[in-house]
């Protein structure tokens, strides 16, 4: 019987993985998740809901407690560049 790694094993062995691994040279920035939504003219609330974004990890993002990770940073950038189109696949 194989022993179960450890959290700690597991987060080390992908960090180990991710070093060794070469990557694509391109760069994921950082959106302005509040500025976003202010640009857009909506509440923590309003933003939240129209993109099915939970609201308190809406509030970490603004007050920098957390940073969203590569996949969310992807769509926020959807956000960014057609904010209709994505309310549209979202909500009709």
């Amino acid at each position: 019987m194989r022993k179960q790694k450890t959290l700690g094993q597991e987060l080390v062995e992908a960090v180990q993985d991710a070093l060794e691994t070469p990557g694509t040279g391109r760069i994921v920035r950082p959106v302005d998740v509040k500025s976003l939504r202010q640009k857009l003219h909506m509440t923590q609330r309003e933003f939240s809901q129209r993109y099915h974004i939970n609201l308190e990890t809406l509030r970490n993002w603004e007050q920098l407690k957390r940073v969203p990770d590569s996949t969310v940073t992807a769509y926020l950038t959807c956000i960014v560049k057609n904010p209709r189109i994505i309310d549209n696949l979202l909500n009709k």
